[in-house]
């Protein structure tokens, strides 16, 4: 088990005990423990044990608990209570925003056991007549839980390409000189995949190959697709092929429906069958390569027959790391050990952008903090260079749209990142008023994460984009593409519509960890579905531009 995922066995093991009004104690040390594994960038797996009860917070007990996972992939006392509490009832914990108190009351009070009779009871005002439940909570829960059934059953990209990659790896290994590649979504970088597709070129059946043992097959529609699931219950598509075709089969099951018709239609009487190479494709078309990122719709077309499709930007095309947290606020590691971090990956700068004093929640740094996080970099800049550090801050754009500094301070800084974080539920009117007050501020750089999006776990607050896209071309203020997997804030769809107003995107990690530079990655995959080029990357230029 990675320790993302023994992490939140330990999140799902203290909202089981909440919702059982267990000890307040130890619910708080198994939430603390959450909040620790996930940031660790050493897997727990690699560990002896004396190194894991040496994890702050961990005592003998959670570190058993640990260790037991990483045995077993279960932990005994999750099980127990899991056994306890009906499966629905554990899937309304998974609503975000719905916590264990109010699913207690759902279910014990209203005897509600499924998530889809707490969207009925929402839907016949039931909800109204119980404590700490009023007309805005149900509705507030019932839009909460429309997102629930409409994400369902999809993951966010890191989690699908991690798995694919198993599969693929797993694969390879069982069928020797077979051809085998991720298709469909995962290979259009959809930020969120519904299913995970996988391609085998291989000539016979693939049926003997699943053992039950690592990857069992649920079942074979004849001998050209298979179901088959892993031992964590998720499911894969593994579609075979014949080995000389291959390139076609790649080309098929990679494309959108849509493109796949305008494709067919702009090629009249063309065969793209039995082709081995997926170059082959596009040759008898006629037309240059089309990146798997672009196949998601038509609109690229048209440019690939003129020859002026865009010359997308690839992850080595990144200069600089910015928007990166360390230890003055919520980040797991020294202002020291990130910046040498950064230079040991091979970039020129970094920006560090710690949050401001208004998020009190994540030790946000008053002024006198901030001036003394300067005077260090200063001292590391002399010491690291040419390797240059930025001094920037995640300021919070406060309920007014203002900035959470004052202008003596906010001057000071390299840059300024302007984010919202507090107070999401806006109207589009309110939304777009507080943001479009950020980004005319002067010291705004970058508008960061501009919608507040989960992904899989809650929708971002709306704005009207013309005015802010305009606004950002007028003053000057980039736009991040947060490259966190459960963000990937802005849309890609957006990102068009930014470059043609001139406006440079920012692919940042939203780093609070060492590790977490490495989601760049993932805003790379973005940025390219979204056509951007390396000239039309902020960070992808010098640090002096």
């Amino acid at each position: 088990m990675t320790n993302k995922q023994i992490a939140n066995t330990f999140d799902e093991l203290a909202n089981l005990m909440e919702l059982h009004e267990e000890d307040d104690f130890r619910i708080r040390s198994y939430r603390n423990a959450y909040l620790t594994l996930r940031k660790l960038d050493r897997p727990l797996a690699d560990m002896t044990d004396p190194e894991i009860k040496g994890i702050k917070g961990v005592g003998p007990a959670i570190a058993g608990k640990i260790r037991e996972l990483i045995g077993s992939g279960k932990m005994s006392t999750l099980e127990k209570y899991r056994n306890e509490t009906p499966p629905g009832v554990v899937e309304m914990l998974e609503v975000n925003g719905f916590g264990p108190k109010k699913v207690r009351v759902v279910w014990k009070e209203m005897g509600l056991e499924t998530v889809g009779e707490l969207w009925y009871a929402c839907n016949e005002n039931r909800l109204i007549e119980y404590k700490g439940f009023g007309l805005k909570t149900q509705e507030d829960l019932r839009q909460k839980l429309e997102y629930f059934f409409r994400s369902r059953d999809k993951v966010h990209i890191d989690v699908a390409e991690e798995e694919a990659d198993f599969v693929c790896v797993w694969l390879t290994g069982k069928l020797p000189g077979a051809y085998v590649s991720p298709v469909g979504e995962l290979r259009r970088r959809c930020p969120v995949v519904e299913h995970i597709e996988i391609l085998v070129g291989y000539n016979g059946d693939l049926s003997a190959v699943f053992d039950g043992s690592t990857i069992t097959l649920e079942k074979a529609e004849s001998t050209v697709r298979y179901e088959v699931r892993l031992q964590n219950n998720t499911l894969v598509t593994v579609h075979r092929c014949m080995t000389e075709e291959f390139g076609s089969k790649l080309f098929q099951h990679t494309g959108s429906q849509v493109f796949l018709d305008a494709f067919v239609a702009a090629a009249p009487g063309v065969s793209f069958k039995n082709l081995r190479s997926e170059y082959e494709v596009f040759e008898r078309a006629g037309l240059p390569f089309i990146a798997p990122e672009l196949r998601e719709d038509a609109r690229y077309l048209d440019l690939a027959k003129q020859q002026k499709l865009p010359q997308l930007i690839e992850e080595q095309d990144i200069k600089g790391v910015l928007h990166v947290h360390t230890t003055w606020s919520d980040g797991l590691h020294s202002l020291r050990e990130m910046c040498e971090y950064v230079r040991s990956m091979g970039y020129d700068y970094i920006g560090i952008t710690d949050h401001s004093q208004a998020a009190f929640y994540a030790n946000g740094l008053k002024p006198d903090r901030l001036l003394a996080q300067m005077a260090e970099i200063d001292q590391l800049n002399v010491e690291m260079a040419p390797f240059r550090i930025l001094k920037g801050i995640e300021s919070d754009i406060l309920n007014d749209g203002s900035l959470d500094y004052e202008p003596e301070i906010l001057q000071q800084l390299d840059f300024v990142i302007a984010s919202v974080h507090t107070n999401l539920k806006m109207s589009k009117e309110k939304a777009t008023e507080r943001v479009l007050r950020a980004v005319e501020n002067p010291y705004t750089t970058i508008l960061g994460h501009p919608t507040g999006r989960l992904l899989l776990s809650r929708e971002g607050y709306p704005l009207d984009w013309d005015v802010i896209l305009d606004a950002c071309a007028k003053h000057g203020v980039a736009v991040e593409l947060n490259a966190n997997p459960y963000r990937l804030d802005i849309e890609w769809t957006l990102i068009q519509e930014a470059v043609r107003r001139g406006i440079a995107i920012s692919i940042n990690p939203d780093a609070h960890s060492k590790d977490g530079v490495h989601d760049l990655r993932y805003g790379v995959f973005a940025a390219r579905k979204g056509g951007l080029t390396v000239a039309q990357c902020l960070n992808a230029q010098d640090w002096k531009k």
